[in-house]
């Protein structure tokens, strides 16, 4: 069996990179490697030394120990669990609101729809509007405005 670490490794490089917005080129300026041996990396192609790994985590502005596997957590958990904690105490409450709220709730829909900004999903479904009784079709021209004369 084959040592499947590099390919872990860099399918956490992957990830990361992927999660902070960083294009391939950004990412080697940031971490101060080649784009090509970057690519090697997050195909699992290469095997990292600490150098090289420590430089990464740099690149990634994140603990070279999250892009190791083992802990028990993703990268995309660390790096959502990192944002969660310097969010706003009100975008907490409303995160732990959603985690919590059964899927079908209307409120959980309804604030799934703001924070996508999808205003039709956002509005209470209305009741189908009734259209009018359609007039019989006579020969007589509509009637005109009600305006009176003055005098």
């Amino acid at each position: 069996m084959r040592d499947t670490l590099p390919k872990e490794v860099g399918q956490a490089v992957r990830i990361l990179r992927l999660l902070r917005g960083l294009s391939m080129q950004e990412f080697a300026e940031r971490a101060q490697l080649s784009a090509t041996y970057l690519r090697q990396v997050e195909r699992g192609e290469r095997d990292l030394g600490l150098g090289a790994l420590g430089l990464i985590a740099q690149g990634l502005q994140c603990d070279a120990r999250l892009l190791l596997p083992g802990d028990g957590r993703s990268p995309v958990a660390s790096v959502v669990a990192e944002l969660f904690d310097r969010s706003q105490e009100t975008l907490q409450n409303a995160i732990l609101f959603l985690l919590m709220e059964p899927d079908d709730s209307p409120r959980k829909q309804a604030m799934l729809a703001l924070a996508s900004e999808d205003p039709e999903r956002s509005r209470p479904a209305a009741p189908p509007k009734s259209r009018p009784p359609e007039r019989a079709v006579s020969g007589r021209a509509p009637p005109s405005s009600s305006r009176r004369s003055g005098k």
